[in-house]
């Protein structure tokens, strides 16, 4: 299995999210989120659904524990398991590169949502016409 630990601080250095990024081969990379997130953190109105914050549930547990453990390998300690979360992407994501630049506009999007709320496309839009983000 191809895979890379991966971190992202968002420009405004508020928020750090933590990713296991895999290569799944056919279907593209995923980007696995590892950092446990607090949607409410500034308002219990934000809803953590995944239509709303565009994560889904991995399903698979051999592809669970496969994440978890090549995880708890690379910190060298126990990590807390539970849902496993990926990046909802719209279209496969073919290269490494790509994949970060993936977190990288979900962890803003992400950030920005949870201090002001909002709809991820609006939000995303937002960031890209400012330059934030690419995607």
């Amino acid at each position: 299995m191809r895979y890379e630990h991966n971190y992202y601080i968002t420009t405004d250095r508020e928020y750090d999210f933590e990713f296991l990024f895999v290569d799944l081969g056919a279907t593209g990379w995923r980007a696995y989120i590892i950092s446990d997130i607090n949607y409410q953190e500034v308002s219990s109105s934000r809803s953590d659904s995944c239509g709303v914050v565009h994560h889904l549930p991995e399903n698979d547990e051999q592809m669970k524990n496969l994440v978890y453990d090549c995880v708890e390998s690379i910190k060298g300690r126990t990590v807390r398991r539970g849902t496993l979360w990926y990046i909802c992407w719209s279209t496969p994501v073919r290269t490494l590169e790509d994949m970060r630049e993936v977190a990288k506009s979900w962890s803003e999007i992400t950030a920005k949502y949870i201090k002001k709320g909002g709809d991820f496309s609006r939000i995303q839009q937002e960031l890209n016409e400012r330059g934030v983000i690419d995607f």
